[in-house]
Order: structure tokens, then C-alpha cells, then sequence
């Protein structure tokens, strides 16, 4: 949604006569918007197949010590399927946020909520995204790779507050 709502406002200022001097910034930010939309989209279906393998995972026999080693080999193949979406969404978001602050700085006025709202429909997202990654992180067995995955998605989710915080303060700070 907060992608969307950028792609939106920005298309609410391209092309519009007083915003003619920002016709090719308004080109150069909107497309980035638009693909993330569609990719963070297809990521919330690539989220449920990804907790399908983990369920699938689960009922996988366990009788015999060959079948518990086959079911946690699987499980342990759909929590890094479950865990790697979710990071991937928190990347996409991330690599929004330059266009976004450029964006609010010159948006049209009339749009400012909608930019507001999509500054914190993307932080919302990151947010998701955090808790989808840990809750999944626990029961993964490689200690390396849980805590390189803690470590970039506590990143990822500190930036985000930073980052829609800063652009909620420019779209503050301009005046109609």
C-alpha cells in the first residue's frame, strides 16, 4: 500500500502545469514505486508458499530415524524459505526510502497525507516483516545465519523508523 500511495502521489504531480518543472524528477521517482508495488504483492504470495513448506515440513513422517532426519532437513528448508520472503520484502521497502524523501520534497501539496500514509504503510511493512523474520528465526538450527539475519533485519527495521520519520517531518515542514 505505501508503495502505491508514493506511485499515486507522485502521478498526482506529473504533468500538472504548475509542477512542469518537476516532469522528469516526477519519471525518475515513479517508476521505483510502481515495481515495488507489483514485487511487494507478489511477495505476500510467496509468503504463504513459503509457510505451506514449513507445514508441509511438519507432516512428513517421523518413525524411523531416516524419516525425523528427511522431516528436519525439510523443516529446516521451508523456516529459511519462511524466513528469507520476509527479509526480501524488508529490502524491497528499504530501497525506497531515498525516493521517498526526495519525493516529499517536492510532491504536490495536495497529496502530503498520502505520502504521509505511505511513509508509514512501508515502516508498518518493515515492521511485519521483523516479527515474520523472527518468529521464524527461532527455530532455524545455524546460529551463524540466525544472527546474520537478526543483525540485517534489526537494521533494516531502525532505518525504517528513521527514514518515515524524516519524511514525515519534510512534508511538515512545507507549506501550501
Amino acid at each position: 500500500m505505501g508503495a502505491s500511495l508514493a506511485c499515486m502521489a507522485g502521478l498526482m504531480t506529473y504533468g500538472r502545469r504548475q509542477f512542469e518543472h518537476l516532469d522528469a524528477t516526477m519519471r525518475r521517482l515513479i517508476p521505483p514505486f510502481h515495481a515495488a508495488s507489483a514485487r511487494l504483492t507478489a511477495l505476500v504470495d510467496a509468503d504463504a508458499q513459503a509457510f505451506t513448506a514449513c507445514l508441509e515440513a511438519m507432516k512428513l513422517p517421523r518413525s524411523t530415524p531416516e524419516e525425523k532426519d528427511r522431516r528436519a532437513a525439510a523443516l529446516q528448508k521451508g523456516l529459511r524459505q519462511a524466513v528469507t520472503v520476509p527479509l526480501e520484502l524488508a529490502e524491497t521497502v528499504a530501497s525506497l526510502w531515498p525516493a521517498l524523501r526526495e519525493l516529499a520534497l517536492c510532491v504536490n501539496l495536495a497529496c502530503r497525507s498520502d505520502l504521509q500514509v505511505a511513509a508509514k504503510a512501508l515502516e508498518t511493512g518493515m515492521f511485519g516483516a521483523y516479527f515474520n523474520v523472527l518468529i521464524n528465526l527461532k527455530d532455524i538450527s545455524d546460529d551463524k545465519f540466525k544472527d546474520q539475519i537478526r543483525q540485517r533485519i534489526s537494521s533494516l527495521l531502525e532505518e525504517a523508523k528513521t527514514q518515515a520519520a524524516l519524511v514525515l517531518d519534510r512534508l511538515e515542514e512545507r507549506q501550501e
